[in-house]
């Protein structure tokens, strides 16, 4: 198998043509949701996903519904880095830490250190719904990012409180990864587009979106509870 070198690794730019803000809110600001295409290689990708898979071939069924109706059809399991034989995934899985400390977290935290929850995997089935929500303050700090595998998405953005201000969409191609900062944390809810739903390009270009089974990789720093 080929491997790729997680020190090394190329790190993209973000991906401004991934992100429709021609409607967006007010107080919408660049670096509250941001895209960077191919974040992962192939290589990665094809390393990730069946081990993946192989946990929740052996861990549940297909939940029809969460709790609080915001996920319907889909797994989801903890990936604690212990779990993993192949120690290139917890590698690949720091990588995506350092980066985000750099680039999405250290306004917030200064020189304070940042901790992180585990990482979470969603197998989402084709016919399955994330439906528009706000992530609980309970456990999470000031980002939630994922990695995208398998099948395109559209992530919509709206303001929870006042949804007529308008909206923004995320186009999230399989192996890329997204991050909401600021608003886009926990002003904003965020959900995924039923498949056949068109992402609009800066330049105007309609992409429609079919989207397929879909397996994320969930990464959500936490801070101490008062």
């Amino acid at each position: 198998m080929v491997r790729s070198l997680s020190t090394t690794a190329r790190i993209p730019d973000r991906d401004a043509s991934l992100v429709d803000a021609r409607n967006a809110p007010p107080d919408f600001t660049s670096n509250s949701a941001v895209v960077y295409n191919n974040f992962l290689s192939p290589s990665e990708g094809t390393l990730i996903a069946p081990l993946c898979f192989s946990i929740f071939a052996t861990s549940r069924r297909y939940e029809k519904g969460h709790w609080d109706a915001v996920i319907t059809n889909y797994k989801e399991v903890e990936l604690a880095d212990a779990i993993f034989d192949d120690p290139e995934i917890p590698r690949i899985f720091q990588r995506v830490r350092e980066h985000l400390e750099e680039h999405q977290l250290r306004e917030f935290y200064g020189e304070e250190p940042i901790r992180w929850l585990p990482c979470h995997a969603i197998d989402l089935k084709k016919e399955g719904e994330l439906n528009a929500h706000v992530d609980s303050i309970k456990f999470s700090g000031d980002l939630v990012a994922g990695i995208s595998f398998l099948s395109p998405s559209i992530m919509r953005l709206v303001p929870d409180d006042a949804p007529e201000e308008g909206w923004v969409d995320l186009y999230l191609p399989p192996l890329s990864l997204y991050a909401l900062t600021g608003v886009g944390r926990y002003r904003y809810s965020h959900q995924l587009m039923p498949t056949n739903s068109t992402f609009v390009t800066p330049d105007g270009k309609e992409i429609i979106v079919e989207r397929d089974d879909r397996l994320s990789v969930i990464f959500r720093d936490t801070k101490d509870q008062q």
